[in-house]
């Protein structure tokens, strides 16, 4: 178990490197082409940091492991707002753009939507249907709703309206590193946060079950998280570095490419049985992110009591899991 141990500190170690590879070179990359940042974070960034969650809910899919190929999704949007962004309001309030508020957050709250009303047929088909399913017309619905998400992203990119302040050319003069070297930075930073959370998680269960942690307890906890550790990564360097729209955009586009682009995926991949003992934990991923929503809505900055009542909300959350899976 001592190798485990230096695997997991070797495995936060370049989460935290490759995090700050990451920022920097997406901000120097920004402002040396003069694209507003939060753009970026919610493209490449968002794609980058959830290349984990896409795996594991392919992957699940395609071996009809259904349970995991949804859970870990929702599980995974919950962390990404209540806990990482919670985390990183405490570090730094984070100043929210216009264009998150209007349409990237609404994005989210409609994602939680639109895989309740797919998946739990029984409930919304008046028809009488004996199942719940992803199929592959869902699928095909969620990916069109993805398209959108990257229409709505390309015309804040050409209007200039992803952000209040436009790029000066001062900004872009500031960028003084070449852009191959950005490039550079910004792969070994996608590369780097997706193998420490994995060297993170692997070694993490692996520590768990030899100290007699139950399955159920390293699923709830340390796999939910695990997933979402180059979001958190990222987040709380962004913070850290003050680059908010960085920090804000990593998780709403994360989210967004969870449900959308990877559950669309699956669905068309293979057919997913939608377990309805799932339900509350969409409700609670849509509590949060509509607290998200009139946190930031008239002053547009996350502060840091938002920080402690998600953060809060998130423990609400776990402890609500543990004792489902204890007394139910």
């Amino acid at each position: 178990m001592i190798w485990n141990v230096l695997f997991l500190a070797v495995g936060f170690y370049l989460l935290l490197r490759a995090a700050n590879a990451l920022v920097d070179g997406s901000a120097g990359g920004a402002k040396l082409l003069g694209i507003p940042k939060i753009v970026v974070g919610l493209t490449l960034v968002a794609f980058g940091t959830s290349a984990p969650e896409g795996t594991v809910s392919l992957v699940s899919a395609i071996q009809g492991n259904s349970d995991v190929s949804i859970g870990n999704i929702v599980g995974s949007n919950i962390a990404n707002i209540a806990l990482i962004l919670g985390l990183a309001a405490l570090i730094n309030p984070l100043q929210v753009t216009q264009a998150t508020v209007n349409k990237g957050i609404p994005l989210n709250i409609l994602a939680t939507f639109v895989l309740l009303v797919l998946g739990y047929d029984v409930f919304f088909q008046n028809q009488q249907v004996a199942f719940n399913r992803l199929t592959l017309g869902d699928g095909l619905v969620f990916l069109c709703f993805f398209i959108v998400y990257l229409y709505y992203i390309h015309a804040d990119l050409k209007e200039g309206k992803a952000q209040e302040e436009v790029i000066s050319k001062r900004e872009i003069k500031e960028a003084r590193e070449p852009w191959w070297k950005l490039l550079l930075m910004v792969i070994i930073g996608l590369v780097g946060v997706i193998a420490g959370g994995k060297l993170v998680v692997d070694n993490a269960v692996i520590i768990a079950a030899n100290l007699g942690v139950s399955d159920a307890v390293i699923a709830l906890t340390i796999i939910a998280i695990g997933t979402s550790l180059p979001e958190l990564a990222t987040s709380i360097v962004a913070a850290y570095k003050r680059e908010n729209d960085l920090a804000i955009g990593n998780i709403i586009g994360s989210n967004v490419f969870n449900v959308f682009l990877v559950l669309g995926l699956s669905s068309t991949a293979s057919t997913i049985n939608f377990n309805t003992q799932l339900v509350p934990d969409m409700l609670v991923m849509l509590v949060v992110v509509l607290l998200l929503f009139l946190f930031v809505y008239k002053e547009r900055v996350l502060k840091k009591w938002h920080g402690m009542v998600l953060l809060f909300s998130y423990c609400a959350y776990l402890f609500f899991l543990v004792s489902r899976e204890l007394y139910f």
